[in-house]
């Protein structure tokens, strides 16, 4: 008899098996005919007499059985809705048990509710399995997610280490290693609008290496730049204050950013720039003013504000440092402040 394929049938008595078949049925399922659905009333249970069923869960398979297997007695003994649902997968046939025969024939008997307990105890210990597995599974996937996660930190970390790397290094002048224009002129626009808010002196210093046409064509370019590279370290190593900037202005020619200074020490600080070039002792036989390397330097000062604009600061300095060069170089020549700042008394 296909029914006592199931255990806990096979210890039923014959005649509470004779009783329990009477008051059942038999029901012939196609492929992919469904039993019952999550959420349904869990008024029977089904025994698989033959083919094969699955119990599926929010769309997912999560169990298979064949003949002897049988669902849905959870919902019949506790009264409650399906939590699963149930559908064949082959042709089948299953013997569905009402609850009321349930409870008469199956419940009131010790052996066949042992029966069950047993059955169940295997589910619950393969279910224990997989979900053990599942959780291996689980934490092998957490390791790697954890372990891409640290990855992926390292490499936006290195990234962001390369960016602020290339971006020091395009705002450096690749021959001499000081700021080029473009730092330059980001320190001016950035120096320029604190001045403004604050009404403090703000000074520039621009240099030229003297007779350096003369040097390049004496010594060759790569002496020549080999000169600049020095020169550039001496002016660079002349400021110790963080606003202040030493940046290549082009060719031979260097500017200095000098916030929050006025005329008198603009001028101090230019001073003190061409001495340290003139220190260097850089030989320069083609020079008419010294035997060794030597700058002329123009300053300009102002105190930013409404109308005044960093470029014609610029252009005062250049002109001072065109009157340096006038009056025999290796010099320092300043712009009064009344000039670069008409109407505003010069600062201290």
């Amino acid at each position: 008899m296909l029914a006592r394929q199931a255990e806990f049938l096979r210890a039923l008595p014959e005649e509470a098996l004779r009783l329990l078949l009477a008051a059942s049925r038999v029901v012939s399922l196609a492929p992919g005919q469904a039993i019952f659905e999550d959420g349904d009333r869990g008024d029977s249970m089904f025994v698989v007499l033959t083919g094969e069923l699955a119990v599926h869960k929010r769309g997912r398979q999560i169990a298979v059985g064949g003949p002897g297997e049988y669902f849905g007695e959870m919902a019949v003994i506790e009264g409650r809705r399906r939590s699963a649902g149930l559908r064949a997968l082959t042709a089948s046939t299953v013997l569905e048990i009402p609850g009321d025969t349930f409870r008469t024939q199956v419940a009131a008997n010790p052996a066949p509710l042992l029966a069950m307990l047993k059955t169940m105890a295997g589910r619950s210990r393969n279910d224990l399995g997989a979900l053990a597995a599942s959780n291996e599974q689980l934490q092998q996937y957490a390791s790697a997610v954890e372990h891409a996660n640290r990855d992926l930190t390292e490499a936006r970390r290195q990234l962001e280490d390369q960016n602020v790397q290339l971006e020091r290094l395009s705002t450096l002048d690749t021959l001499t290693g000081i700021p080029n224009r473009r730092r330059f002129d980001e320190s001016l626009a950035h120096e320029w609008r604190r001045g403004s808010r604050e009404s403090s002196p703000f000074s520039i210093a621009l240099c030229d290496i003297d007779f350096f046409k003369g040097y390049n064509d004496t010594y060759g370019h790569q002496a020549g730049d080999e000169c600049l590279a020095r020169v550039a370290r001496a002016l660079a190593d002349t400021f110790r204050r963080p606003g202040d900037l030493v940046a290549r202005y082009g060719g031979e020619e260097f500017v200095a950013v000098l916030p929050a200074t006025g005329e008198k020490g603009a001028a101090a600080l230019a001073e003190r720039m061409r001495e340290r070039v003139e220190s260097l002792r850089i030989p320069h036989c083609s020079s008419a003013v010294s035997p060794s390397v030597t700058i002329s330097i123009g300053t300009a000062t102002t105190v930013p504000g409404p109308g005044t604009k960093p470029e014609e600061l610029i252009q005062l300095a250049d002109a001072a440092l065109y009157r340096a060069k006038r009056k025999g170089r290796n010099r320092v020549e300043v712009t009064p402040a009344a000039a670069s700042n008409p109407g505003t008394p010069a600062p201290s």
